[in-house]
């Protein structure tokens, strides 16, 4: 039997050719996926680095620029040193108070506005002299809103302190601190009512101590504290307060070009401040202690032009009539230069000195007339009312 010849039944030969490979489809996945995770992990690295940001900063979450991070009160003002502000303020503010004067005059009347503080619990407020002195009515606004009529109990020109009293009780007093032992340097804190802004606080530090300022021809400051902290026209009376929220100083001046804030505040330190207060309190005015005499502060030219043996000191110009400086012995032309060992360069520390003192005491001046040096007793008395 004789097959029938197909060549589709003649088996190929070898080698076989083998089928394509089935594709491994898990395999392919799983390469898939390991680059596209290479690739991603590349763009997360590189794209902060482009942008100036440490890469690990961004995967730990860290970095400002990319993330926002809410923070509470109290972490921000520890963080960025402001808590002895915030505690400062928040416990002065109760007894700060907003002071409106209407004064008459020949123009009509006239407005303005100033600050002050609780100084008693029974209504007793303290501000400057020049913010109610003219005064026609006194009208003040408590920090909760109540307004009270203010009638004046004494003023002071002299120091630019007055007390003013409403009826009320069981007020917030604030708490008094202390000025004679500041430092340079440190915090201090202003508030009050600037241009009407009532409860306005700002913060600086004590940029000296001692200074002695010219108001006017006829008025002077002596030993106030300077302050860079923002003051302006409305903080007169208001308190300065150290970084414990207790009053060292009355906010009193500004020196200023242009009428407003130009780092220049001054205030009267509460030292000097309370024996005044307390008298205008109990008494109604001050009893202040007086030398009697006039005069000007010696400069090097003068030293220099009259061949003076010393450079440096107050020159009498003036000694009154019957007065402690003439029962001294003092004449014009005579140059003080210390009062009870205290060194005095100028006028202005004179009179700081005499400040300092009550009527009655007895007080050592040394002083040269020409090239003499002297030393004489004096016994101050009570300075006269204008």
């Amino acid at each position: 039997m004789v097959d029938y010849f197909d060549p589709a039944n003649i088996p190929p030969e070898p080698p076989f050719p083998s089928p394509p490979p089935a594709p491994k489809r898990g395999r392919g996945i799983l390469i898939n996926v390991v680059v596209t995770i290479v690739v991603a992990a590349s763009v997360m690295l590189l794209l902060p680095l482009f942008f100036g940001s440490n890469p690990i900063d961004v995967l730990s979450r860290k970095t400002t620029s990319q993330v926002q991070e809410v923070r509470t009160v109290e972490e921000r003002v520890v963080q960025s040193g402001q808590e002895a502000v915030v505690d400062a303020a928040s416990k002065v503010l109760p007894s700060v108070v907003n002071i409106e004067v209407k004064a008459s005059g020949f123009g009509g009347v006239s407005s303005a506005i100033g600050s002050g503080f609780i100084y008693r619990s029974d209504g007793y407020i303290v501000t400057n002299n020049h913010v109610v002195e003219s005064a026609s009515s006194i009208k003040v606004s408590l920090r909760d809103g109540s307004t009270y009529d203010a009638k004046v109990v004494g003023t002071d020109s002299d120091s630019d302190l007055a007390v003013i009293k409403i009826a009320a009780s069981n007020l917030p007093a604030a708490t008094l601190g202390t000025s004679g032992d500041l430092v340079v340097g440190e915090l201090a804190i202003a508030v009050g009512s600037p241009e009407g802004f009532e409860g306005s606080v700002t913060s600086g530090i004590i940029s000296a101590l001692n200074r002695n300022i010219t108001i006017s021809s006829q008025e002077s400051l002596f030993d106030v504290i300077q302050t860079d902290s923002a003051i302006n026209p409305g903080n007169s009376g208001g308190p300065l307060c150290n970084s414990l929220g207790d009053i060292i100083g009355i906010n009193t001046a500004i020196y200023s070009e242009s009428g407003g804030y130009d780092g220049l505040g001054f205030a009267i330190p509460i030292d000097s401040a309370k024996p005044i207060i307390d008298q205008l309190i109990d008494k109604g005015s001050v009893i202040h202690a007086w030398l009697g005499l006039t005069g000007g502060t010696l400069t090097a030219d003068t030293a220099k032009r009259y061949s003076l043996p010393i450079e440096k000191g107050a020159i009498v110009q003036t000694v009154y009539s019957g007065a402690a400086a003439q029962k001294a012995g003092l004449q014009a032309g005579d140059i003080i230069v210390a009062l009870d060992g205290a060194q005095i360069d100028s006028m202005d520390q004179l009179v700081a000195e005499i400040r300092k003192h009550q009527v009655g005491d007895s007080v050592t001046i040394d002083y040269y007339r020409g090239q003499d040096k002297k030393q004489a007793n004096a016994t101050l008395e009570q300075k006269p009312t204008t």
